[in-house]
């Protein structure tokens, strides 16, 4: 489900995107537009969310109320755990990684099919070299600090421009197919049309659209393999119908081929796998804290110490002393 919002209402929860309590935005642009502006922080939202529901629902919780954990996520028990209905005894050895990640979040077993997908995607960005949270992660390893302390400081780069803009896109690939559907049926024409104008809209507006392009590659070399996979499952579907019409609309105005990266399949496949783009980040953030680790134990393995930026290379730009 979208985002929504009642004005005058004292309402903030998820659902289609409206403006008042009648006026419902009937295009995928008026959706867009919206979405963006509701999400300059997404954080900001997702607490918001939070808050409000938790005060409908009348909640009064204190640190000294013992009794107000709840959770339908896992339960220990003497002998056992429980995980969303399951004996976790009877997972192990007969469950994967990609299947109990669908589970933990889902509540639901993944076909065959999506655990493939689901795999592929956990694949695909689980390393890729030196790069801005790898960095991180290697200078916090020669400073001595623990694994852990190293893998967190790499995963906060995960940001709205590296590594993390898939979730920017994930909305607007939710909120988008969701509109359609609530106008009318989704089809192949109705999603091209509406690719066409949320281009058109974004370029008129010099705003660049999340999960295209890629610094280091010509062509994100990922994002067909994923996205061949996913047709070979049957998990291809709207989002990722959406998610191939944007790609050449905005190709066609360009004038040039403008490449869907991986960022771009992780918003598309995650939301046709059954997962909403609140997740989009975990999909990202659990894969590469392996990757993460591997550089972390690497940076000690070659000794080194102290990586900082050499004096060198720093433009002092402020006053001289008098």
């Amino acid at each position: 489900m979208s985002p929504r919002f009642k004005d005058g209402e004292g309402e903030l929860q998820r659902g289609t995107v409206e403006c008042g309590p009648s006026r419902r935005y009937s295009s995928a642009l008026a959706t867009v537009r919206n979405i963006e502006k509701a999400v300059a922080s997404e954080h900001s939202l997702l607490q918001a969310i939070g808050l409000q529901e938790n005060y409908n629902r009348g909640n009064r919780m204190t640190t000294r109320d013992t009794n107000a954990w709840e959770t339908a996520i896992g339960e220990v028990e003497k002998d056992d755990v429980i995980i969303r209905g399951h004996r976790l005894s009877q997972l192990i050895g007969n469950t994967s990684y990609s299947e109990m990640m669908y589970l933990v979040l889902t509540g639901n077993r993944a076909t065959p099919g999506q655990a493939r997908v689901l795999d592929a995607l956990l694949v695909s960005v689980m390393e890729h070299g030196i790069s801005p949270s790898s960095t991180v992660t290697r200078m916090l390893a020669s400073y001595g600090v623990p694994l852990q302390v190293g893998i967190a400081a790499g995963v906060t780069t995960f940001g709205d421009i590296q590594g993390g803009a898939g979730q920017q896109l994930a909305l607007k690939l939710q909120s988008v197919v969701h509109q359609i559907a609530e106008d009318g049926e989704v089809t192949d024409e109705s999603l091209q049309r509406a690719a066409k104008e949320i281009v058109a809209d974004s370029r008129a507006r010099r705003a660049p659209l999340e999960g295209f392009g890629h610094p280091q590659h010509g062509a994100d070399p990922r994002f067909p393999i994923l996205m061949g996979i996913a047709k070979e499952e049957g998990v291809f579907s709207h989002h990722s119908s959406l998610l191939t019409h944007l790609e050449y609309e905005l190709s066609q105005a360009v004038g040039r081929k403008i490449p869907a990266n991986v960022d771009g399949a992780i918003a598309a496949l995650i939301l046709d796998l059954g997962f909403t783009w609140e997740t989009t980040r975990i999909f990202l953030v659990a894969p590469r804290s392996v990757g993460l680790a591997a550089h972390y134990l690497e940076e000690v393995a070659q000794g080194n110490t102290w990586r900082h930026v050499p004096a060198d290379q720093v433009n002092y730009t402020g006053p001289n002393p008098s």
